[in-house]
Protein backbone atom coordinates (compact mmCIF):
# COMPACT_ATOMS: atom_id res chain seq x y z
CA UNK A 1 0.00 0.00 0.00
CA UNK A 2 1.46 3.50 -0.85
CA UNK A 3 0.62 6.20 0.80
CA UNK A 4 2.21 8.68 -1.61
CA UNK A 5 -0.34 9.99 -3.85
CA UNK A 6 1.30 11.78 -6.85
CA UNK A 7 -0.67 14.93 -7.28
CA UNK A 8 -2.06 15.60 -10.94
CA UNK A 9 -1.32 19.06 -12.36
CA UNK A 10 -5.09 20.27 -12.33
CA UNK A 11 -6.25 23.95 -14.04
CA UNK A 12 -6.68 26.34 -10.76
CA UNK A 13 -9.48 28.87 -11.10
CA UNK A 14 -9.73 32.40 -9.11
CA UNK A 15 -13.08 31.45 -6.99
CA UNK A 16 -15.61 28.59 -7.53
CA UNK A 17 -19.25 30.26 -8.85
CA UNK A 18 -18.05 31.17 -12.01
CA UNK A 19 -16.91 27.80 -13.45
CA UNK A 20 -20.01 26.68 -12.08
CA UNK A 21 -22.57 29.55 -13.70
CA UNK A 22 -20.71 28.45 -16.42
CA UNK A 23 -21.61 24.54 -16.48
CA UNK A 24 -24.81 25.33 -15.26
CA UNK A 25 -26.25 27.72 -18.27
CA UNK A 26 -29.14 26.61 -19.87
CA UNK A 27 -29.56 23.43 -17.81
CA UNK A 28 -32.38 21.71 -15.76
CA UNK A 29 -30.22 21.88 -12.34
CA UNK A 30 -30.63 20.85 -8.57
CA UNK A 31 -29.14 22.67 -6.45
CA UNK A 32 -28.47 21.16 -2.30
CA UNK A 33 -27.68 23.23 -0.04
CA UNK A 34 -29.62 26.13 -1.33
CA UNK A 35 -29.16 28.12 1.93
CA UNK A 36 -26.17 29.51 2.92
CA UNK A 37 -27.10 29.81 6.66
CA UNK A 38 -25.70 32.53 8.65
CA UNK A 39 -24.47 34.12 5.78
CA UNK A 40 -27.67 34.05 3.47
CA UNK A 41 -29.35 37.53 3.90
CA UNK A 42 -25.92 39.66 3.29
CA UNK A 43 -24.72 37.80 0.33
CA UNK A 44 -28.36 37.79 -1.07
CA UNK A 45 -28.12 41.60 -0.82
CA UNK A 46 -24.61 42.30 -2.54
CA UNK A 47 -25.98 40.12 -5.31
CA UNK A 48 -23.49 37.14 -4.45
CA UNK A 49 -25.28 34.25 -3.15
CA UNK A 50 -25.20 31.06 -5.81
CA UNK A 51 -28.73 30.21 -5.99
CA UNK A 52 -29.33 33.72 -6.51
CA UNK A 53 -26.88 33.47 -9.25
CA UNK A 54 -28.03 29.98 -10.87
CA UNK A 55 -31.44 31.95 -11.20
CA UNK A 56 -29.79 33.81 -14.32
CA UNK A 57 -28.47 31.22 -16.47
CA UNK A 58 -30.20 27.86 -15.78
CA UNK A 59 -33.23 26.56 -17.78
CA UNK A 60 -34.89 25.24 -14.39
CA UNK A 61 -33.56 25.43 -11.28
CA UNK A 62 -34.35 23.29 -7.84
CA UNK A 63 -33.51 24.29 -4.37
CA UNK A 64 -33.12 21.79 -1.70
CA UNK A 65 -31.92 22.79 2.11
CA UNK A 66 -33.25 21.47 5.59
CA UNK A 67 -32.99 24.59 6.71
CA UNK A 68 -36.74 25.70 6.61
CA UNK A 69 -36.35 29.76 7.91
CA UNK A 70 -33.75 30.02 5.08
CA UNK A 71 -36.01 28.51 2.40
CA UNK A 72 -38.47 31.06 3.61
CA UNK A 73 -36.30 33.82 3.24
CA UNK A 74 -35.85 32.66 -0.68
CA UNK A 75 -39.54 32.06 -1.15
CA UNK A 76 -39.73 35.97 0.05
CA UNK A 77 -37.60 37.21 -2.94
CA UNK A 78 -39.66 35.70 -5.51
CA UNK A 79 -37.66 32.40 -5.69
CA UNK A 80 -40.24 29.19 -6.91
CA UNK A 81 -39.14 25.53 -6.72
CA UNK A 82 -37.94 25.94 -3.30
CA UNK A 83 -38.13 22.87 -1.14
CA UNK A 84 -37.32 21.46 2.62
CA UNK A 85 -35.85 18.65 3.14
CA UNK A 86 -32.83 16.35 3.94
CA UNK A 87 -30.28 15.87 0.96
CA UNK A 88 -29.23 12.51 2.74
CA UNK A 89 -32.78 11.41 2.11
CA UNK A 90 -33.92 13.17 -1.19
CA UNK A 91 -36.09 10.23 -2.10
CA UNK A 92 -38.55 11.32 0.65
CA UNK A 93 -38.72 14.82 -1.19
CA UNK A 94 -41.89 14.41 -3.20
CA UNK A 95 -41.81 17.34 -5.28
CA UNK A 96 -38.83 15.94 -7.07
CA UNK A 97 -38.99 12.44 -6.53
CA UNK A 98 -38.71 11.21 -10.32
CA UNK A 99 -37.06 14.26 -11.78
CA UNK A 100 -33.88 13.60 -13.58
CA UNK A 101 -31.53 16.92 -13.87
CA UNK A 102 -28.68 18.23 -16.49
CA UNK A 103 -26.48 19.31 -13.49
CA UNK A 104 -27.13 18.40 -9.81
CA UNK A 105 -24.62 21.43 -7.35
CA UNK A 106 -23.68 20.25 -4.36
CA UNK A 107 -20.67 23.54 -3.48
CA UNK A 108 -19.82 23.60 0.12
CA UNK A 109 -21.95 20.83 1.20
CA UNK A 110 -20.34 16.92 1.96
CA UNK A 111 -18.36 18.45 4.60
CA UNK A 112 -21.06 20.02 7.02
CA UNK A 113 -22.68 15.93 6.68
CA UNK A 114 -22.87 13.66 9.33
CA UNK A 115 -22.85 10.67 7.01
CA UNK A 116 -21.78 11.70 3.26
CA UNK A 117 -22.00 8.37 1.84
CA UNK A 118 -25.74 8.40 2.39
CA UNK A 119 -25.88 11.48 0.48
CA UNK A 120 -24.09 10.05 -2.35
CA UNK A 121 -26.04 7.51 -2.61
CA UNK A 122 -29.42 9.32 -2.61
CA UNK A 123 -28.42 11.81 -5.99
CA UNK A 124 -27.81 8.80 -7.84
CA UNK A 125 -31.33 8.15 -8.28
CA UNK A 126 -31.46 11.93 -9.99
CA UNK A 127 -28.62 11.31 -12.54
CA UNK A 128 -29.35 10.45 -15.74
CA UNK A 129 -26.64 7.30 -16.13
CA UNK A 130 -23.67 9.12 -18.18
CA UNK A 131 -25.31 12.01 -18.71
CA UNK A 132 -26.05 14.30 -15.08
CA UNK A 133 -23.11 16.14 -14.25
CA UNK A 134 -22.76 16.13 -10.33
CA UNK A 135 -20.35 19.35 -9.38
CA UNK A 136 -19.04 18.91 -5.88
CA UNK A 137 -17.09 21.42 -4.59
CA UNK A 138 -15.00 21.07 -0.29
CA UNK A 139 -12.59 22.79 1.38
CA UNK A 140 -9.32 21.89 0.85
CA UNK A 141 -7.25 20.33 3.90
CA UNK A 142 -4.34 21.87 2.80
CA UNK A 143 -5.46 25.48 1.89
CA UNK A 144 -2.41 28.36 2.78
CA UNK A 145 -4.88 29.96 5.01
CA UNK A 146 -5.80 27.11 7.33
CA UNK A 147 -1.78 26.21 7.64
CA UNK A 148 -0.95 29.55 8.37
CA UNK A 149 -2.95 29.61 11.46
CA UNK A 150 -1.25 26.29 12.81
CA UNK A 151 1.67 29.05 13.27
CA UNK A 152 -0.65 30.51 16.18
CA UNK A 153 -1.84 27.47 17.86
CA UNK A 154 -5.25 27.97 16.16
CA UNK A 155 -7.44 25.32 13.38
CA UNK A 156 -8.80 27.90 11.10
CA UNK A 157 -12.10 26.17 10.33
CA UNK A 158 -16.12 26.39 10.20
CA UNK A 159 -17.56 25.23 13.29
CA UNK A 160 -20.19 23.41 11.65
CA UNK A 161 -17.69 21.20 9.43
CA UNK A 162 -17.20 17.32 9.87
CA UNK A 163 -14.42 16.60 7.86
CA UNK A 164 -11.62 18.17 5.91
CA UNK A 165 -11.29 16.58 2.53
CA UNK A 166 -8.09 16.59 0.36
CA UNK A 167 -7.42 15.54 -3.76
CA UNK A 168 -7.28 11.77 -2.65
CA UNK A 169 -9.53 11.30 -0.07
CA UNK A 170 -12.46 13.30 -1.77
CA UNK A 171 -12.11 11.68 -5.34
CA UNK A 172 -11.52 8.31 -3.60
CA UNK A 173 -14.90 8.49 -2.04
CA UNK A 174 -16.56 9.14 -4.55
CA UNK A 175 -15.33 6.61 -6.92
CA UNK A 176 -15.75 3.87 -4.31
CA UNK A 177 -19.38 5.35 -4.08
CA UNK A 178 -20.11 4.65 -7.57
CA UNK A 179 -19.01 8.03 -9.52
CA UNK A 180 -16.65 8.38 -12.22
CA UNK A 181 -14.33 11.37 -12.24
CA UNK A 182 -14.45 13.39 -14.93
CA UNK A 183 -12.98 16.79 -14.03
CA UNK A 184 -11.05 18.21 -11.30
CA UNK A 185 -9.61 21.76 -10.67
CA UNK A 186 -8.67 23.87 -7.55
CA UNK A 187 -10.19 27.07 -6.30
CA UNK A 188 -8.34 29.88 -4.92
CA UNK A 189 -9.60 33.46 -3.27
CA UNK A 190 -6.17 34.16 -3.47
CA UNK A 191 -5.25 35.53 -7.32
CA UNK A 192 -2.80 33.59 -8.85
CA UNK A 193 -2.23 37.29 -10.49
CA UNK A 194 -2.34 40.65 -8.21
CA UNK A 195 -4.35 41.67 -11.90
CA UNK A 196 -7.40 39.27 -10.69
CA UNK A 197 -8.12 40.87 -7.47
CA UNK A 198 -8.49 44.02 -9.34
CA UNK A 199 -10.55 42.77 -12.08
CA UNK A 200 -12.27 40.55 -9.38
CA UNK A 201 -13.74 44.17 -7.58
CA UNK A 202 -14.56 45.88 -10.48
CA UNK A 203 -16.96 42.46 -11.51
CA UNK A 204 -18.06 42.90 -8.51
CA UNK A 205 -18.86 47.02 -8.43
CA UNK A 206 -20.57 46.74 -11.78
CA UNK A 207 -23.36 43.65 -10.78
CA UNK A 208 -24.07 45.76 -7.89
CA UNK A 209 -24.53 48.80 -9.43
CA UNK A 210 -26.65 46.87 -12.34
CA UNK A 211 -28.85 45.55 -9.24
CA UNK A 212 -29.61 49.15 -8.08
CA UNK A 213 -27.17 48.15 -4.60
CA UNK A 214 -25.05 51.71 -2.73
CA UNK A 215 -21.61 51.06 -3.77
CA UNK A 216 -18.20 52.43 -1.80
CA UNK A 217 -16.98 55.09 -4.20
CA UNK A 218 -13.88 53.71 -4.12
CA UNK A 219 -11.58 51.09 -6.29
CA UNK A 220 -8.21 50.06 -6.30
CA UNK A 221 -7.08 52.69 -8.95
CA UNK A 222 -8.61 55.77 -6.82
CA UNK A 223 -8.75 54.05 -2.88
CA UNK A 224 -8.87 56.24 0.27
CA UNK A 225 -5.77 56.36 2.15
CA UNK A 226 -6.74 53.47 4.45
CA UNK A 227 -7.16 51.38 1.52
CA UNK A 228 -4.20 52.06 0.44
CA UNK A 229 -1.94 51.14 3.13
CA UNK A 230 -4.25 48.12 3.64
CA UNK A 231 -3.84 46.91 0.01
CA UNK A 232 0.25 47.49 0.26
CA UNK A 233 0.01 45.81 3.23
CA UNK A 234 -1.46 42.53 1.36
CA UNK A 235 1.05 42.16 -1.21
CA UNK A 236 3.54 40.34 0.64
CA UNK A 237 0.72 37.73 1.46
CA UNK A 238 -0.62 38.37 -2.17
CA UNK A 239 2.68 37.53 -3.36
CA UNK A 240 3.60 34.18 -1.25
CA UNK A 241 0.27 33.03 -1.83
CA UNK A 242 0.48 33.63 -5.92
CA UNK A 243 4.13 31.54 -6.05
CA UNK A 244 2.91 28.46 -3.81
CA UNK A 245 -0.23 28.42 -6.02
CA UNK A 246 2.22 28.19 -9.38
CA UNK A 247 3.92 25.68 -7.84
CA UNK A 248 1.53 23.21 -6.32
CA UNK A 249 -2.55 24.31 -7.36
CA UNK A 250 -2.97 21.83 -4.15
CA UNK A 251 -2.27 24.80 -1.84
CA UNK A 252 -5.89 26.33 -3.40
CA UNK A 253 -8.56 26.93 -0.66
CA UNK A 254 -10.98 24.31 -2.46
CA UNK A 255 -11.33 21.75 -4.58
CA UNK A 256 -13.79 20.90 -7.67
CA UNK A 257 -14.86 17.79 -8.45
CA UNK A 258 -17.23 16.90 -11.64
CA UNK A 259 -18.56 13.73 -11.99
CA UNK A 260 -21.24 11.05 -13.43
CA UNK A 261 -22.88 7.82 -12.50
CA UNK A 262 -22.25 4.63 -15.33
CA UNK A 263 -25.54 2.77 -15.63
CA UNK A 264 -23.93 0.02 -13.67
CA UNK A 265 -23.75 1.80 -10.63
CA UNK A 266 -27.13 2.90 -10.34
CA UNK A 267 -28.71 1.38 -6.86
Amino acid sequence: MNPYIKLPKVPIVYGRQDLILTKCRGKRVLHLGCVDEGYLSERFERVELMHQKLATVSKELWGVDIDEKGIEYLRGQGFENLLVGDICALGDVEPIRNRLFDTIVASEVMEHLQNPGLFLKAVKAFMAPGKTELIVTVPNAFRIDTLMWLFHRVEYVHPDHHYWFSYYTVTHFLQKNGFHIEEVYVYSFNPVHISQAMSRRRARKKVQEENGLTVEKTSFFSPSLKQTVTWIASLPRLFVSAVLLKINPFWGDGIIIVARVNSYVIS
